[in-house]
């Protein structure tokens, strides 16, 4: 399952797109639902800046610097996340504190989420048929 992704939802692209995908789904994970203040001056010193690195603190301060901002919660995108790594059921209840049936309903149409990771092509490889 490792060769395929899940596409970022717009809510937070903007913050993928500068830090990386998997940077940003461990931000969410970890402060999902809460209310951070952003800082918009000396960015480099802050806390969030030690906590989840320069670029995250510069990427949110550009977009919410002085504010508090309330990270996202993302349930659906974190559970089709959390299931392309292979976790259980049980593992993604209790990382995201949703039920057994929300998780049903979120996989049931992952078709419509899921891209390949990379298309990447290697001239070397000659076609078998």
């Amino acid at each position: 399952m490792g060769e395929f992704t899940i596409i970022v939802p717009s809510e937070i692209s903007w913050l993928s797109d500068v830090v990386g995908e998997e940077s940003c789904f461990m931000f969410i994970e970890a402060m999902a639902g809460q209310k951070i203040w952003v800082p918009r001056l000396r960015v480099e010193q802050s806390s969030l800046a030690r906590s989840w690195g320069i670029s995250l603190a510069r990427c949110l301060s550009e977009r919410y610097g002085g504010e508090q901002w309330q990270v996202p919660m993302l349930k659906a995108w974190r559970v089709r996340k959390l299931a392309l790594k292979g976790l259980s059921n049980n593992e993604i209840i209790a990382r995201v504190g949703v039920g057994r049936s929300y998780i049903k309903n979120v996989l049931h149409n992952i078709r419509a989420d899921i891209r390949p990771a990379r298309a990447v092509c290697d001239e070397r490889q000659k076609l078998l048929l």
